[in-house]
């Protein structure tokens, strides 16, 4: 069997190499952030902060912010220059999806008061009102060409004063127990919410925990306001800051992100949701290293990572974007490694990168990446990923090379936590946008492995070790008759093969990979959910022979999902009329541990802090712990790598699910997309970046004008199209699938003034009208109208399996 990487050499990326030779090291320094940042000035306040990208983003950052414009388009940008002048500067406005020019033109004057530096945006009045565009300012500091980006949108229905007064007020009064009395007209407290930590809180939280417990936390320096969402009606806005606290004589810091999703009424605005994450800055506190635990302090899980060498004398870990690592020995010793925390609170606090260990040598060197937009350093105001050493015994950090993307950090940390696997020989694999290639550490070769897969069809085992995917020459993810089994640790692969049906990849459980088996009768049969069902599941172990298949006579399962060690799916049968009908929902469960990173690191309860997280490590006794930052930087080996790669086309539609200010994920299906982000008042946009779906956009009571006409005119659109099909366009119309979604996250299609198909007993009805108590049915004729009571509806429906058809305008 030939090894993947050797036969991969056939196919070369371009590489573009700055090496630098020298018979000494070359050290250098993690500089300060230099490069200006833009803010909005606006209602009073300073927002969206803009930073410097040296790539051209094209619509990649688009929904980073938007930005509300003036009645008279004069938009007004404060510069905060650092270490750049500006000399000139120019913009550009274009279609979300770029394929319009809208304007371009010269800025013409830049305006410095003492150390106070403005542009003025002379927005023409080519744009429409209530349509979203992308704004590009191009600023030219001499050095660098910079290039900064917001939505912007002008429209009649600007409350954005209201909305930012009540989202700042509510967080700057959290530090206030008096002040922040009024708060409690918002909170929807239940006794399901943890009130133990200050890690994560939300309007389920009690008072008393969405104001710090008893800990006196107070604000720390400045906080910055971003308006992530904004459509008059609905808004996301978010806010970052820093808090302290002194516990004992020692001062604890702490990273804040608080999103709002809020609801303007005429009469009030409605706070839809809070959601406040906390994560405490690991320091030198005299208390981290006691009881045989090393305390990282407050924090959630998805920003920690930990990671153990063999001979478990060295823990690295990653706290909240920083890197550490620990050394158990007679003289126990923790180093900092990697930070880009700096005085600068407005620089510490972005946070649009992050690292991933690959690997703790033996001798404490440590393999890690860093991904994202890069804030300080030669690389400031790029985003890509950049490979880095640590040298424990030259407490030194190396930078071996970047790879430049053009691509949202939340975008790249996706493609990340897909694949990137250090082998043991210093092979570095990863996926990114369709393709798994191979970087060799030690001679810098990029070697394709494959591409042209969707996401669908590839998958990676917990430790990254295996991948799998499809025939990425399939017509579609459900025609490939061909998964290939890579072990990257051993450079191997095994082709699974089908003459007499499809195969599709569903995941893994660890290490053992778990497929789907499609017969060919059924390749283009859709469910009503968009599907396409397999007559058995699959499991396999590392070698890809197989442990179990999982198969019911006269049976198919659809809907699957894995998630660590559960399997979970729906039951279908045929009928008569070659339709498929609900059987019932299964589980398989897996006694497998699906975390070894849970055994290092647990939760205990500490005092007036609550809930911190501690990793476990050997008795250190009466001895006292070092503290220590890395030494050098070095460049030596500091190299540039091209990735030359297209991204894979999507075979089938897509959907992109976002909340509380960020990117969550892309799914096949409506019902997954909303379902990723339902819980957090989140929003579901489509390839163009043109919202449909949005939980909080969504009015108390609603009538269709017209309905009847409406409905006749349904009934010939839906004539020329398939409705099993998850989005689609007709004529001017788009038709969506939302089959699956709860019945009031369903009612959101309403509000765009078209009646919501749903099937009673196969039958299509029109949900026509609905208020707080009732639901207005209303049959396929528009002859007659049923008026059910909230509950009766959706347990009505919820036995038809919410079978909703939407129509957008």
């Amino acid at each position: 069997m030939s090894g993947i990487f050797i036969a991969a050499l056939l196919v070369y990326f371009f590489i573009s190499f700055r090496s630098m030779e020298h018979a000494t090291e070359v050290y250098s320094s993690l500089d300060e952030s230099k490069l200006p940042v833009l803010y909005v000035e606006t209602n009073g306040y300073i927002i969206n902060p803009m930073h410097a990208y040296i790539q051209e983003m094209g619509n990649k950052a688009v929904r980073d912010m938007i930005t509300i414009l003036p009645e008279d388009r004069q938009l007004k940008l404060n510069i905060w220059e650092y270490d750049h002048t500006a000399i000139s500067a120019k913009y550009e406005i274009r279609s979300l999806n770029l394929e319009h020019l809208i304007e371009k033109g010269d800025i013409k004057s830049i305006d410095k008061d003492g150390n106070n530096t403005s542009i003025i945006v002379p927005i023409q009045n080519l744009i429409k009102k209530e349509q979203q565009y992308l704004l590009k300012v191009i600023l030219d500091t001499g050095e660098k060409t910079l290039n900064y980006y917001t939505r912007i949108l002008w429209t009649d229905k600007d409350h954005t004063k209201e909305i930012e007064d009540i989202a700042i007020g509510f967080t700057l009064c959290t530090f206030d127990k008096n002040e922040a009395k009024h708060l409690s007209t918002y909170l929807e407290s239940n006794n399901i919410a943890d009130n133990n930590t200050l890690a994560h809180i939300n309007l389920h939280n009690s008072f008393n925990q969405i104001t710090w417990g008893d800990t006196e936390m107070k604000l720390a320096g400045q906080y910055y306001v971003t308006i992530k969402e904004y459509d008059g009606l609905m808004s996301e806005i978010q806010i970052k800051y820093e808090s302290e606290m002194e516990n004992e004589g020692e001062k604890s810091v702490f990273d804040n992100e608080d999103n709002y999703v809020l609801r303007y009424d005429p009469g009030r605005i409605y706070i839809m949701n809070f959601d406040r994450k906390t994560h405490e800055v690991f320091n030198r506190k005299t208390d981290s290293v006691k009881n045989k635990r090393l305390v990282l302090g407050i924090g959630n899980q998805e920003d920690i990572s930990v990671v153990t060498s063999e001979n478990k004398d060295f823990i690295a870990f990653k706290s909240n974007k920083d890197l550490w690592i620990y050394e158990q020995g007679k003289n126990p010793k923790a180093t900092e490694i990697f930070s880009f925390r700096t005085n600068d609170s407005q620089r510490q606090n972005l946070d649009l990168h992050d690292i991933k260990i690959l690997s703790v040598e033996e001798n404490g060197n440590v393999n890690f990446l860093l991904y994202g937009y890069i804030n300080r350093g030669q690389h400031e105001g790029k985003t890509g990923i950049v490979y880095y050493t640590y040298d424990y015994a030259k407490e030194t950090v190396i930078e071996n090379f970047i790879i430049p993307l053009s691509e949202s950090y939340e975008v790249i940390a996706d493609n990340v936590n897909r694949l990137a696997y250090l082998t043991k020989d210093n092979r570095l694999y990863m996926y990114y946008k369709g393709n798994i290639f191979g970087i060799d550490t030690n001679s810098f070769e990029v070697l394709m492995v494959e591409s042209g897969l969707n996401e669908i069809e590839f998958a990676s085992s917990g430790s990254k070790r295996y991948v799998a995917y499809q025939d990425p020459k399939a017509e579609d993810p459900y025609h490939s008759r061909k998964i290939t089994h890579i072990d990257l640790e051993k450079n191997t692969k095994i082709d699974i093969l089908k003459n007499t049906s499809y195969i599709r990849v569903l995941g893994f459980n660890q290490d053992d990979l778990i497929y789907g088996e499609i017969d060919e009768d059924n390749a283009d049969s859709l469910t009503y959910d968009s599907d396409i069902p397999v007559s058995a599941i699959h499991i396999t172990d590392a070698e890809t022979n197989e442990k179990t298949e999982y198969k019911k006579e006269g049976l198919y399962f659809t809907n699957i999902s894995v998630d660590e060690n559960r399997i979970k799916f729906d039951e279908i049968s045929n009928t008569v009329n070659g339709s498929y009908k609900y059987v019932k929902s299964e589980t398989i469960i897996s006694n497998k541990n699906t975390n070894e990173e849970s055994e290092v690191l647990a939760t205990v309860n500490s005092g007036k802090y609550g809930k911190v997280k501690y990793i476990e490590i050997n008795d250190i006794g009466t001895k006292q712990v070092k503290y220590q930052t890395a030494k050098n930087y070095s460049i030596e080996r500091a190299s540039n790598i091209e990735l030359n790669i297209s991204e894979a086309t999507e075979k089938a539609p897509v959907f992109y699910a976002y909340s509380l200010g960020h990117y969550r994920s892309k799914e096949r299906t409506l019902k997954d997309a909303y379902g990723k982000v339902r819980d957090d008042y989140g929003y579901v946009i489509d390839k163009d970046g043109e919202i449909i779906w949005n939980r909080a956009d969504k009015s108390a009571i609603v009538k269709i004008n017209k309905a009847n006409d409406k409905i006749s005119g349904i009934s010939q659109l839906l004539v020329n199209a398939n409705e099993k099909e998850t989005i689609q366009k007709v004529d001017e119309y788009t038709i969506l699938n939302a089959s699956g979604m709860d019945m009031n996250s369903a009612l959101y299609y309403l509000n765009k003034g078209y009646p919501l198909i749903v099937y009673v007993n196969d039958e299509k009805n029109y949900i026509t009208a609905y208020d707080q108590r009732n639901i207005t049915l209303t049959d396929k004729n528009g002859n007659s109208q049923t008026v059910l009571g909230r509950e009766d509806a959706e347990k009505l429906f919820e036995s038809n399996r919410n079978r909703f058809i939407a129509i957008l305008p």
